[in-house]
């Protein structure tokens, strides 16, 4: 009931007995429609009556599965689980979605062949060459030998393409000519044999020798192919090699494949690397068990200390990184368990290498976050190699009436590698070239700094005719080419204030804008 006072109406009725008081005893006139053009109702209205409409498209919930396994890299089996299961059907009580691991795999098969004709008629069409990266590896108990492929070329519309076009069993060994088969295979497979560019991979010596069984196989064709100037080495391979000559030095590095390993022997070995080497037993030893873990924190520590391993780049900075903050804790874990790390408590010299180290190695982890990712540039491999080695030299001129200590033995090792890969890269025309052709750089960049980076007269002549020849020959016909407005991602610039960023600078010959709009 609703007591309006002297009359009570019942609520059964809605809003009619009001109402009808209303209009009897105030003859007050009402409109109790509602009012179905107003915009608000009518959105409402629409929306009820596609909702009613809407019905289960199977294939949609196909496509979204698969994209969904894909990208978030989880196990085929994950849809047989019941629980996941019954999420779905609650979602949906029309979903036929498969029970089995071996349906998804056929499923994802079958997607990919749908779309593999539409990447090749893109590849086919492309307004530059198919360039290629491709590295190969081992399955986790050793049951398979796997090469993926992963194509970059500009389409027709302009936009930068980087599509998997390749994820093959490899029969037999991982050799160079065993993987050039298979690429090649590929190549044909998408029609774009003769539209193959340059190959971007790790170190490894059978790289190398897969651009030149490339060439064999190509001899047949049309298509001229450069083994020499086509084979481009990962940067980030590059930088890591380095930072492991710094780390190792000559000391078997096997060692990394024991890192979790705490025995007498182990550490010894460790210990011969000097500061870091300690620094590793000292983490291990606490980072074996809960109770010294709690200990660890106990006395102070602010930070987990970070173990490196043998797969994950920059680990090593990162161990130096932690024992530094977690200092006052970890002088006094060392006393507490002398009878175990006595070898290992690192003296007022050791701190000092391992703030050398850290000063080191902090521009070689920025630098491989800068290389890494779809929109890296070219022609930053000379620029970022050329700037790392500043931080060996460093140190070196730092400690030169120190031969012995062991954070400048580990710069000059740290220093042959990054040079032996900076040397490989200077005969690489493309490589030089992209720096040239850069506006900021120009051929300044070579020569006008005092050390001219270590390039000789010879050297350079030599490069400017290679670089003249591959503009003659390659493209200086070609029409240019232009990133359409959504794929246009300039990379991001260094923080200011960084050692790479000022160094950067003092090499420009002038300061170009980001900004690379046509009013600009």
């Amino acid at each position: 009931m609703m007591n309006t006072g002297a009359m009570k109406y019942k609520l059964s009725g809605g809003t009619t007995k009001p109402a009808g008081h209303l209009q009897k005893h105030h003859s007050t006139k009402l409109n109790l429609r509602v009012p179905t053009s107003s915009p608000i109702v009518s959105r409402l209205i629409t929306a009820a009556k596609q909702l009613d409409r809407q019905k289960f498209n199977q294939k949609v919930a196909d496509d979204l599965l698969l994209r969904w396994i894909i990208h978030t890299n989880v196990p085929f089996s994950r849809t047989s689980n019941s629980r996941f299961r019954a999420l779905l059907l609650h979602l949906h009580d029309k979903n036929h979605q498969p029970r089995s691991s071996t349906a998804i795999t056929q499923r994802i098969l079958a997607y990919f062949q749908s779309l593999q004709t539409h990447v090749a008629e893109l590849t086919q069409q492309a307004i530059t060459r198919i360039h290629l990266s491709c590295d190969g590896w081992t399955s986790p108990h050793q049951t398979m030998a796997v090469l993926g492929v992963i194509a970059h070329f500009t389409s027709k519309a302009g936009i930068r393409m980087n599509p998997i076009i390749g994820l093959c069993s490899l029969e037999g060994s991982h050799t160079g000519s065993n993987m050039a088969e298979v690429i090649m295979e590929i190549l044909q497979e998408y029609g774009v044999e003769e539209k193959l560019g340059y190959i971007m991979g790790d170190n490894a010596t059978n790289n190398a020798s897969l651009v030149r069984a490339l060439v064999e196989e190509q001899v047949h064709g049309t298509y001229h192919y450069d083994a020499g100037e086509h084979r481009l080495r990962c940067v980030g391979h590059v930088i890591n090699l380095a930072v492991k000559a710094f780390w190792f030095g000559d000391v078997d590095r096997t060692l990394l494949q024991y890192t979790l390993i705490v025995t007498r022997d182990t550490m010894a070995e460790w210990r011969k690397m000097g500061p870091w080497g300690k620094a590793h037993n000292i983490t291990i030893y606490v980072l074996a068990s809960p109770q010294r873990r709690q200990e660890f924190k106990r006395l102070g520590g602010t930070a987990i200390l970070h173990r490196d391993n043998a797969t994950r780049w920059n680990t090593g900075y990162k161990v130096i990184q932690s024992i530094i903050r977690n200092r006052d804790a970890v002088e006094v874990f060392c006393q507490r368990h002398s009878d175990s790390l006595d070898s290992d408590r690192l003296s007022v010299d050791d701190w000092e290498q391992l703030a050398d180290a850290v000063i080191i190695l902090e521009p070689f982890h920025a630098a491989t976050l800068r290389m890494e990712g779809d929109f890296s540039e070219l022609q930053n491999i000379l620029v970022e190699l050329d700037f790392l080695r500043t931080m060996f030299t460093t140190v070196l001129q730092k400690y030169q009436g120190n031969p012995h200590l062991h954070v400048r033995r580990a710069a000059a090792d740290g220093m042959v590698v990054l040079d032996k890969y900076r040397e490989l890269d200077k005969e690489l025309t493309v490589c030089v070239a992209v720096v040239v052709l850069h506006p900021a750089y120009k051929w300044e960049y070579f020569e006008v700094a005092e050390d001219k980076l270590e390039w000789t007269e010879d050297q350079l002549r030599d490069a400017k005719l290679r670089v003249q020849a591959l503009w003659l020959t390659k493209y200086m016909t070609v029409s240019a080419i232009g990133a359409s407005e959504g794929e246009r991602q300039p990379a991001t610039p260094p923080a200011a204030g960084t050692p790479f960023a000022t160094w950067r600078v003092q090499r420009q010959r002038v300061i170009i804008s980001t900004d690379l709009s046509p009013s600009n």
